[in-house]
Parts: C-alpha cells; structure tokens; sequence
C-alpha cells in the first residue's frame, strides 16, 4: 500500500509506530503481546492503535480469551506500507528531514560498516542526503512501475515481484538524477576502499 495522504504519512515519523506496523504486517499481535515486544505501557499501545486504526493501517482481527480476559488481536491492512516518493520530495525541497526514512539511513550506515565502508564524520551529512535521495528516487520508480500494471500477474507474487524489479531498475538507468546519486555514493565509498588498502 502505498500512502499519498500526508496526514496519514507524518504518523510514520514515531518510531514506536513504525515498529509497530512492522510487526503488524507480519503477524497478529495482541496490545498485550505488542507491549511486551515494544516494552511500551498498555496505554501507549493503545494510544498509537487508535490513531493506526483512524488511519486504516491496522484492523482488528479477531478476539479470544486469555487467563478470564478478553484480548483483541491486530493486524495491518497491508503486509508492505510505504510512504509515497511525492510527499519525501515535497518534505525534501523544504530542507525538512524525511522522519520515515531517517532509520533506514541510519541503517544503511551502520551496515556499511560490516561491509568494510566507514564514513567519516566530515562525509556522514553528504552520505545521508545522498541516501536520502537514493531510497525517494528508487521509490518513484517503483510507484511509476506499479501504475504501469495494466492488470494482475497471474504468475505468481515473485514472479510479479521480479518483473517489477527489472522495470523499476530499467526506469531508473534513465533517471539522471539517480545516476548522479550513485556516481557520488560510488565516490565516497571507493574513497574508502582506498584508504583502507594504503
């Protein structure tokens, strides 16, 4: 699903929320069984699925008992929720930083680490626009290859998902703006690379 209401896209800037919906667009959880994993209160769990369940991000799924209580059970609407690329380019033009893609940065920058990149601290704030503008790009061309779909794939969801990779990465080899992102990303990195060869 994709999310194009920006109300709707700032409830992603809480990271208890996207934890949340992450969970929930794997399973069923209980509000007991997400405050546990969350190690948040009752009341805040509640609190957040109220506002998902406002949003049509999260149903209820069913009920049961447990120990003489009753629990309800929560699911997400859509097993993949992403925030629209238009609403990251609108936050990005403002010089507003991208609060549901600030984790997925931050991890990529802790993953090239593993990788043998490290980013110094004088290149990390050029990394991250650079990331920034890769993952926006990358989503664009995704979305644009979805509303090409004419109708569905009766194949088989990876077999869809992998005509869509190979449209989305054909769309993007023609994107100059996303060309100059990696060029600039492959810069800093063999940078790296070479330092740690001397």
């Amino acid at each position: 699903m994709i999310i194009k209401d920006p109300e709707v896209a700032k409830l992603f800037a809480d990271k208890t929320r996207r934890r949340m919906l992450h969970m929930l667009g794997r399973n069923e959880y209980s509000t007991t069984d997400l405050a546990k994993a969350l190690e948040k209160t009752h009341s805040s769990i509640i609190h957040h699925l109220n506002l998902l369940k406002e949003a049509d991000l999260v149903q209820e799924t069913h009920t049961e008992k447990v120990r003489n209580m009753m629990q309800t059970y929560y699911r997400a609407t859509a097993r993949r929720l992403m925030i629209s690329y238009s609403l990251g380019e609108t936050m990005n033009e403002e010089g507003e930083d991208i609060p549901w893609q600030e984790g997925m940065v931050q991890s990529t920058l802790d993953a090239l680490e593993s990788f043998g990149y490290t980013i110094s601290d004088g290149e990390e704030e050029t990394a991250r626009k650079l990331l920034n503008s890769f993952f926006l790009r990358d989503q664009k061309a995704y979305e644009e290859t979805i509303e090409q779909r004419q109708k569905d794939v009766n194949h088989g969801r990876r077999r869809g998902w992998h005509t869509i990779k190979l449209l989305k990465t054909l769309n993007l080899s023609e994107d100059p703006e996303y060309n100059r992102v990696i060029d600039e990303l492959k810069d800093i990195l063999s940078s790296i690379a070479s330092e740690g060869s001397e």
